[in-house]
């Protein structure tokens, strides 16, 4: 077990069919990514996830390190998609939906998602998503979807660099929280959105706006082709942002929100 969560109050929280009944819960571990690509390679079932009380080699996006001390929760999703690659970047906004969600309805934490991966409070970073696909042909046939999660982490925990721009759940809502029944409500919205994330994803494409920390607003994304400016008009349904610029709509497929301004003043809004 983990501190604060066993695989028995997991189990004994969800109200899923799939996703959490198959767990493997650690104290520590270099990366819950790394142990749930062994397990999916010993033909473990979809939704099997991986939980660690910390880690010591977790890590996000483009290469970076993710700090994962005590009190967070750092859980893996197991999947297999089955889903064209064109469309995988609906695996990362289901999960972020999902964490969202279910982080409300666990902590009343009035979480928000910032595209491609964030969970965020008030330009504050709650929490973050990282998901690693294996491809046959065109389809994405597995999948680790990994989310690391301040819960009842101390701002002292963090790295310095990160201090003034993270939160926690227990900071926002003035307690500490158990972990099981959090991770219980991210894996039962997940199991829900599930055939949204793999499919159309319409339904997902509107919860993810209702969410979104800018939906509306300007926003400038930096892109492998630069800047991108205009205003946060919501995904498409491969989970790409679409911007609405001077020259009309962008889709962006990857890049990262840097800074974001009023709508009211866009220069180029009626």
């Amino acid at each position: 077990m983990t501190e604060g969560l066993s695989q028995e109050e997991l189990l004994a929280e969800l109200r899923t069919a799939r996703f959490g009944r198959s767990a493997r819960v650690v104290e520590e571990t270099a990366s819950t990514i790394d142990l749930a690509w062994e397990w999916l390679d010993e033909g473990t079932p979809e939704g099997a996830v991986v939980i660690a009380g910390r880690q010591t080699a977790g890590r996000g996006r483009l290469g970076r390190a993710w700090a994962s001390p005590p009190g967070g929760l750092w859980m893996s999703v197991i999947a297999r998609p089955g889903m064209s690659s064109a469309a995988a970047g609906r695996l990362g906004i289901g999960l972020a939906v999902a964490a969202a969600e279910g982080m409300r309805e666990a902590t009343g934490a009035a979480a928000k998602v910032k595209w491609p991966n964030d969970l965020v409070v008030a330009g504050r970073k709650l929490g973050g998503i990282l998901v690693e696909t294996r491809l046959e042909g065109d389809t994405i046939a597995a999948a680790v979807l990994s989310l690391g999660l301040n819960v009842n982490v101390s701002p002292s925990a963090l790295p310095e660099e990160v201090r003034d721009t993270a939160v926690s759940v227990s900071e926002m809502t003035g307690r500490a929280h158990h972990l099981a029944p959090i991770a219980a409500r991210i894996l039962e919205r997940l199991e829900c959105l599930w055939p949204e994330v793999t499919a159309l994803g319409t339904d997902l494409v509107r919860r993810w706006e209702k969410l979104d920390e800018f939906h509306g607003l300007e926003v400038e994304v930096a892109t492998g082709d630069g800047l991108v400016r205009g205003l946060d008009a919501g995904l498409g349904l491969g989970g790409e942002l679409i911007v609405t610029t001077e020259g009309g709509e962008r889709s962006v497929a990857a890049g990262e929100v840097r800074s974001v301004r009023s709508a009211e003043r866009c220069a180029f809004a009626e």
